[in-house]
C-alpha cells in the first residue's frame, strides 16, 4: 500500500500575526498537562503555550511555573479577555465545556475544545452556532483524526480500495475503576462521553 500521507503544513489565517500560534490553556488539570506535553514536542516557532488560566490562581502558577509559561490567571474570565491569545485549549470537566466554550467563542475566541464537546446535542449546538455566529474555529480534540494510520484509512475509503463499508466494530478499553468521576452522572462521566466517543466519531467519518 501506498505510505501513510504526510502531516499538513500550517496554515497562515488572513490577518493574523507573524509568528508561532499563542495557546491558552484553561484548566490547570490532568488533561491540559498531557495537552501541554504534547505541545512542546513541536516546533516552538510553530507553537508557544502564552498563558495558563485555574479557578485557583496558585495552581495555575504552578502549571505556569512547571511549563514555562510568562502568564498565569486565576479565572477563565481573565483568559479570556488576554489579547494576546490565538487559540485557547478547554481541558475543563466535561459538564464545564459548555458554560466555559460559550465564554470563549464569544469574546471572538478560537476554541480547542477536549472532547466530548458538549453533554448533548443540545450543548454542541450552542457551541457550533456560537462559533458560527461569531465567525471563529471551534473545534472537538479527538486526536486520533490526526494519526497517520487514521489519515491512510480515510483516503482508502474515500478512494473505494475497501469497496462500501457497512459495519465498523471496534473496541477499546482501560482500567478505570479507580476514577470516581467517570461513574457519577452529574460530572458527565460513563462510557460513552469518556471512550464511546473514539468508536463512535469513526463510525460517523467512515460510515456517514
Amino acid at each position: 500500500p501506498e505510505p501513510c500521507p504526510a502531516p499538513e503544513p500550517p496554515k497562515t489565517q488572513p490577518g493574523a500575526p507573524p509568528g508561532p500560534t499563542r495557546w491558552g490553556i484553561c484548566s490547570a488539570g490532568a488533561i491540559s498537562h498531557d495537552f501541554v506535553v504534547a505541545l512542546k514536542t513541536l516546533p516552538p516557532s510553530e507553537h508557544t503555550v502564552a498563558a495558563v488560566a485555574a479557578r485557583d490562581l496558585r495552581r495555575a502558577k504552578d502549571f505556569a511555573q512547571r511549563f514555562g509559561i510568562p502568564r498565569a490567571y486565576g479565572s477563565y474570565e481573565e483568559l479570556a479577555e488576554d489579547p494576546n491569545l490565538d487559540v485557547v485549549y478547554v481541558g475543563v470537566v466535561n459538564p464545564a465545556h459548555l458554560p466555559t466554550g460559550l465564554l470563549f467563542l464569544r469574546r471572538g475566541r478560537a476554541v480547542l475544545m477536549e472532547k466530548p464537546m458538549g453533554l448533548g446535542a443540545c450543548e454542541v449546538a450552542q457551541l457550533v452556532g456560537t462559533a458560527r455566529e461569531r465567525g471563529v474555529f471551534l473545534m472537538e480534540g479527538f486526536w486520533t483524526r490526526f494519526f497517520p494510520a487514521w489519515r491512510r484509512l480515510r483516503s482508502l475509503v474515500t478512494e473505494g480500495s475497501l469497496g462500501s463499508p457497512l459495519v465498523l466494530r471496534g473496541a477499546l478499553g482501560f482500567a478505570l475503576g479507580g476514577v470516581p468521576r467517570l461513574r457519577e452522572p452529574g460530572l458527565g462521566g460513563g462510557v460513552l462521553l469518556d471512550l464511546g466517543g473514539y468508536g463512535l466519531q469513526m463510525a460517523l467519518a467512515l460510515l456517514g
